[in-house]
């Protein structure tokens, strides 16, 4: 049985920046009663008539503010060394952008990211999120959400239209979580329960690889089957997920690798 999605707008500031994109969330409907909040100078999205846990992006604190003041390079973050191969400051379109947290981490190691989100609730939590980024007391935050990330108001990378040409595309479907976690129960059970699973995975990832950019990459956990094995260049290994590296056609696969 769907449910409308609920919006409540206490933040009449905030309602009035984003009034376009809630005319558009008009008719949406999600697998469970979920709500959007505007209050507070900030947009997050809450499970039923629960408080607790809102969803919302966060690239000031949380897990990405302690990735940015502890996390390791570009050698140590799965992500950067599958996206970035020998390439320094590559131009990567993000396709499924989701939170943003893999962008962010792939921004602030000197990538140019272009974000591509499908549901357009979530692209309204990015946008913001993105906002209140730029808007940051931390110089580091702005530049990196300033300077090296991009929301695209086309959805997907293949309906994008413009100009750019990507060094990497980079996909991070959504498949259903295998283990209860406490961030699964709170946080992301509400992300899940909005945006679902990609069940168009295979068809998504087969378009982006008939456009034959120079790098495609995708984000698998360890238990799902890679697709489309014959155009595998190599493959970056992490505790719970591999990042698959495709070959482009045009181009050798020593120069998609690491």
């Amino acid at each position: 049985m769907p449910f409308p999605l609920s919006i409540e707008a206490p933040d009449g500031v905030l309602a009035g920046l984003y009034s376009r994109e809630l005319s558009e969330l008009s008719g949406i409907e999600t697998s469970s009663p979920l709500t959007l909040i505007l209050a507070s100078g900030v947009v997050s999205l809450a499970g039923g008539s629960v408080r607790e846990n809102p969803v919302f992006v966060d690239f000031v604190g949380g897990t990405l503010g302690f990735r940015r003041v502890y996390g390791g390079g570009r050698h140590s973050e799965g992500v950067a060394r599958a996206c970035f191969g020998r390439m320094k400051a590559p131009v990567i379109f993000d396709g499924t952008a989701g939170l943003g947290r893999d962008a962010f981490i792939l921004a602030a190691l000197g990538a140019r990211v272009h974000l591509f989100e499908r549901n357009p609730v979530v692209r309204l939590l990015l946008r913001d999120g993105l906002r209140r980024g730029r808007d940051s007391d931390i110089p580091e935050v702005r530049e990196i959400t300033s300077a090296g990330m991009r929301l695209e108001e086309a959805p997907s990378v293949t309906a994008y239209n413009g100009d750019v040409i990507p060094d990497t595309v980079y996909l991070d479907p959504m498949y259903p979580e295998r283990k209860k976690s406490a961030l699964v129960k709170k946080e992301m059970r509400i992300f899940h329960e909005l945006v679902g699973q990609d069940q168009d995975r295979e068809e998504y990832l087969k378009a982006v690889l008939d456009a034959d950019y120079r790098k495609t990459v995708m984000k698998l956990p360890k238990w799902a089957d890679i697709m489309h094995p014959e155009r595998v260049n190599t493959v970056v290994a992490t505790k719970n997920h591999r990042f698959v590296v495709y070959a482009s056609r045009s181009q050798g696969k020593s120069e998609t690798g690491e």
